[in-house]
């Protein structure tokens, strides 16, 4: 059994986890998830916002949209005296004040501070330190993806839940019929919603984190959580519709609180699979420093600022734990060197036979090991 506990630790999946666990992923998605929450009124006006302007510019077809919103997300706009979340008279009002500008500035910040709280949390996972200097230009960064999440997000909804209502608004409306089954076009809306998802997340690990991963383990983390994160969306937007109206608000609400918290998690387990950071040793059971006062690394103390200790986080570790670091790192490194062995026989044993094998592809290979 230790054995088996022995190689697991080594794996990448197990690996990973150690990392999430260690980085408190678990607390920086809640605190993403709390922040989104307290977030979510500015982001939604902001949202309503966006539609005034589409709905003032097609005022004819507002009823279809609203209509065919509800045959997918029901309660969420009040339609025909049925409850919803959202009004439409605030919606197809274009009025433009100095009220809705304070709203629209405050929406912006609500949304920026929950792109901020996601950057320091991949930044963490990752084991990135904080450059320093750098406050105007992350403020920057987060006001650009902001707009970058705000449209990818919006036009990833409307390709993932609109594309089979639009497809049945035209062929309501055309003379000529669709020859487009419905497997056929969620089919279309999955593959098309899940790369654009999986660009939107390689585009936020490089340039809203400033993450130079490799590429191989870049897409296939983001193209994973990608279609991962699709099928997930879709699935919630088929149940949502069997809710009954009067239920719908609330279920929307807790939806969305759920879908932030488990996409967010998603999020931070797939960056440390990107990451593949080396084996973690376990903790010790007993420090020689915590029976001390005090037994933490403090200034009052100045001989515990000799104590082997993270400068940054003031973690303490032991000598033990940093030889077994060592261990643990070596054995990852040999069992990769003996993978490397075996296809480099195999390479060998496959030129031998009179079939040469081009070193670039083979080097490619190892270095992807």
């Amino acid at each position: 059994m230790k054995a088996v506990m022995k190689w697991l630790n080594t794996t990448r999946f197990m690996r990973a986890y150690l990392r999430y666990q260690n980085a408190s992923a678990n607390l920086l998605a809640g605190g993403i998830s709390y922040t989104a929450l307290f977030s979510m009124a500015g982001i939604v006006t902001l949202i309503i916002m966006t539609a005034q302007v589409v709905i003032f510019a097609f005022p004819l077809t507002s009823d279809t949209i609203f209509r065919d919103v509800n045959q997918w997300i029901p309660g969420a706009i009040q339609v025909d005296g049925q409850p919803g979340l959202i009004d439409p008279a605030a919606i197809a009002s274009p009025s433009f004040t100095w009220g809705t500008l304070v709203v629209l500035v405050v929406s912006i910040m609500a949304g920026i501070r929950v792109v901020a709280a996601l950057r320091v949390s991949i930044q963490t996972v990752f084991g990135l330190p904080q450059r320093p200097g750098a406050g105007w230009k992350n403020t920057l960064r987060d006001v650009c993806m902001f707009l970058v999440l705000f449209l990818g997000g919006i036009l990833a909804s409307v390709l993932g839940t609109g594309s089979v209502v639009v497809v049945q608004t035209l062929q309501r409306r055309l003379p000529l019929a669709l020859p487009a089954p419905s497997e056929l076009i969620n089919a279309g809306a999955f593959l098309l919603t899940g790369v654009l998802t999986t660009l939107i997340l390689a585009f936020t690990l490089r340039y809203l984190a400033l993450v130079r991963a490799p590429r191989r383990d870049l897409w296939i983390g983001t193209g994973t959580l990608g279609f991962l994160s699709t099928a997930l969306q879709m699935s919630g937007v088929y149940l949502a519709a069997s809710v009954p109206p009067a239920y719908a608000p609330f279920t929307l609400i807790l939806t969305i609180v759920l879908w932030v918290n488990v996409l967010c998690r998603l999020f931070l387990y797939m960056s440390c699979w990107i990451a593949n950071p080396p084996a973690a040793p376990a903790p010790e059971r007993d420090f020689p420093q915590f029976s001390e006062r005090p037994n933490f690394v403090t200034v009052s103390a100045p001989t515990s600022l000799f104590w082997p200790h993270d400068p940054l986080s003031g973690r303490i570790w032991s000598l033990a734990q940093e030889e077994a670091a060592w261990r643990l790192s070596q054995q990852v490194i040999w069992s990769h060197q003996d993978q490397s062995h075996r296809f480099a026989t195999a390479a060998e044993k496959h030129h031998l036979s009179g079939r040469p094998v081009a070193p670039s592809v083979m080097s490619q290979k190892l270095i992807r090991r």
